[in-house]
């Protein structure tokens, strides 16, 4: 009787013990293995490219700002004056070419896109062709061209200019022809004469490509080529002037200048933003 007691309660304590165990079975599961029970190489590796993310996300939120002040902050109208001297002509009376123009010029920095120009200059001539009889002298006159330059480089704020432009040139000059080597057909003398003094107006139109490149802090050098049409030029009796002050030659449409110069900038310079 107290056995059939006993075994009943054992079966009872039996099944309640699995019942409390199942529950507890399911509810254990693999877990992940803590960060702290990895291999220290791969926490390192791992703590390595969180750090390097972090870093490049912080500078490309600063070069985002950096960007964002520099679109938004004002540029100024008027940047400053660049002086210029052309010394090309100086160049070639030195290897012989008998007449030049010397000029000084100004272009007016505004935005660092348009540049208004301004050209004054004197030119002369006492040229004897070769195989000739006589020699064109040209007094020295003055002359002057206003135009204006494009800059295609504005954008990246260079330091140096490629520029296409525009000029009106004029210039009101004397001239004559001396030593003129006549022959009298009679005689068989030679005799020699001038012509009268004469005075003239010419003006013209100008097509200018231009390099300008900072070789030293605010001095500059280049290059200017110009393609010329002449607009008018008065004439004479005794024929049309070789030679006109600013525009050179009369037959020849193309020219070149070489310029020296020095921009006085106007206004506080942007200080440039280092990033790491």
């Amino acid at each position: 009787m107290w056995l059939n007691r006993i075994k009943i309660l054992a079966i009872i304590c039996l099944t309640l013990l699995s019942c409390a165990y199942i529950p507890v079975a399911a509810q254990r599961v693999v877990t992940p293995v803590e960060s702290n029970d990895l291999p220290l190489e791969v926490l390192k590796k791992e703590n390595d490219k969180a750090r390097k993310a972090q870093n490049d996300s912080t500078a490309a939120a600063r070069a985002d700002s950096i960007r964002n002040n520099k679109d938004t902050e004002p540029q100024p109208m008027f940047e400053g004056i660049l002086f210029s001297a052309d010394i090309s002509s100086p160049i070639m009376n030195i290897f012989g070419v008998q007449y030049g123009n010397y000029e000084v010029a100004m272009e007016f920095d505004l935005l660092h896109r348009f540049f208004p120009v301004v050209e004054l200059g004197i030119g002369q001539a006492n040229y004897t062709p070769e195989a000739n009889n006589y020699t064109f002298l040209c007094n020295p006159s003055f002359y002057g061209r206003v135009g204006l330059n494009y800059n295609f480089l504005y954008k990246n704020r260079s330091n140096s200019f490629i520029t296409v432009g525009v000029r009106y040139g004029l210039t009101g000059f004397s001239y004559s022809w001396q030593n003129i080597s006549l022959t009298d057909p009679y005689w068989g003398t030679e005799l020699i004469t001038n012509t009268p003094r004469q005075d003239a107006f010419a003006h013209w139109a100008e097509i200018v490509v231009g390099l300008r490149v900072q070789v030293y802090r605010n001095f500059y050098m280049g290059f200017t080529g110009r393609y010329r049409i002449l607009i008018g030029c008065d004439s004479s009796d005794y024929g049309d002037p070789y030679f006109i002050p600013g525009f050179g030659p009369k037959g020849s449409g193309f020219g070149f200048t070489y310029v020296v110069g020095y921009n006085l900038p106007f206004g506080n310079k942007k200080k440039e933003i280092k990033t790491p």
